[in-house]
């Protein structure tokens, strides 16, 4: 029988930048000025097709050709579980959860998978120790046992041991990592902020975040706190990062060899007043985010996050360029929570909680 291991969001609070400041009438909180880009007017129904296997285990996936990964952060036995998309058979289960030797409190889900010689290699970390793995899937499969590396351990950005949400691998000795906005009693509030970590010790050298301040909202039934959260993707080059917002239709664009930010607003979307209320009826926006070469593809909820139970997902997909062009909107036949693109023959893919299935989206 196949066994539900994992299917929660993971949670992780932000990191300490050196100021802050509470709202004021006509400042925006944004680093750059904010473009309105219009809508496409036409809507594309998109092509969905069923992927079959028995061997998925979480919606935080990652594809590479015919493997499958599940990434099972809540899972109690095993972190990883990896199968054979073509034969339709698990090809092993690894990172065993546990404080013994060779095991792991907890690892982060696989954010991407590279070709290295005859290998596929993949970033991952373990929060509790701060530690930097990088995991040799195939050596995995053809042994049956972890084939892990260490590469040492990072530093976290702030005193109070808040540690990334998620990080990528953009160089030797060289790594992305991004810390939400938090907030809390008698700690001043947390901007969210991009950190590029450099050296042996991966010591954070620098920040980038997309607000320049947080907005103070005590009667807000949104926390303040979330207010500027987004999701995000890292080019496949390393170069620029695609940042769609939680709160806004909007998304940003920072180029991480100028640290220059690029704000593009809907022209239907809220603007930052929308802070000031109560946000009882506020539409939730965008809730995941990937990105090849060419293309930026969002998950676009748009209604309140109240009603999300009912769908169990978003039935908009948005496609943006990296000139942040809104090129297409697509309405989707299931709803998704998740989406991956396969870098090995760029093929997009979607995970949908309603029919615990993965999808591949035909956007082509």
């Amino acid at each position: 029988m196949k066994v539900r291991l994992c299917n929660h969001i993971l949670n992780a609070a932000g990191c300490l930048l050196s100021f802050w400041a509470l709202s004021s009438c006509g400042d925006s909180a944004f680093t750059a000025k904010v473009e309105k880009t219009a809508e496409p007017d036409k809507t594309f129904e998109l092509n969905v097709e069923k992927i079959e296997t028995d061997h998925l285990y979480s919606e935080y996936f990652a594809t590479y050709d015919s493997v499958l990964i599940s990434s099972c952060p809540n899972s109690p036995e095993f972190l990883f579980y990896v199968s054979d998309l073509k034969n339709n058979e698990l090809s092993g289960a690894f990172m065993r959860k546990g404080q013994g030797p060779g095991e792991y409190l907890g690892l982060t889900p696989i954010k991407r998978i590279e070709r290295r010689g005859n290998d596929l290699i993949a970033l991952t970390y373990e929060p509790h120790k701060r530690k930097l793995l990088e995991w040799n899937i195939t050596q995995s499969i053809e042994t049956g046992k972890d084939s892990i590396v260490s590469l040492g351990f990072y530093e976290n950005s702030n005193d109070y041991d808040f540690t990334y949400s998620a990080m990528y691998k953009i160089g030797d000795s060289k790594y992305l990592g991004y810390t939400p906005g938090f907030s809390q009693r008698r700690i001043k509030p947390l901007l969210p902020t991009y950190w590029v970590l450099e050296g042996q010790n991966a010591v954070p050298t620098h920040g980038i975040s997309v607000v320049k301040r947080m907005i103070d909202n005590k009667d807000s039934q949104v926390a303040a706190s979330k207010f500027f959260n987004s999701t995000w993707c890292l080019s496949p080059d390393n170069t620029k990062i695609a940042d769609a917002m939680s709160w806004l239709k909007q998304i940003n664009i920072i180029d991480l060899a100028t640290n220059d930010v690029k704000s593009y607003r809907m022209k239907d979307s809220p603007g930052e007043g929308i802070f000031e209320g109560e946000m009882e009826y506020a539409s939730y926006q965008y809730h995941n985010v990937v990105c090849d070469d060419n293309s930026i593809y969002a998950l676009y909820f748009g209604e309140p996050l109240s009603t999300y139970k009912d769908t169990l997902g978003c039935y908009w997909l948005h496609e943006f360029d990296w000139t942040g062009k809104f090129k297409k909107k697509y309405r989707l036949p299931v709803p998704l929570v998740r989406l991956w693109v396969d870098s090995s023959n760029n093929t997009l893919y979607g995970y949908s909680t309603a029919e615990d299935a993965i999808y591949k989206l035909k956007v082509n």
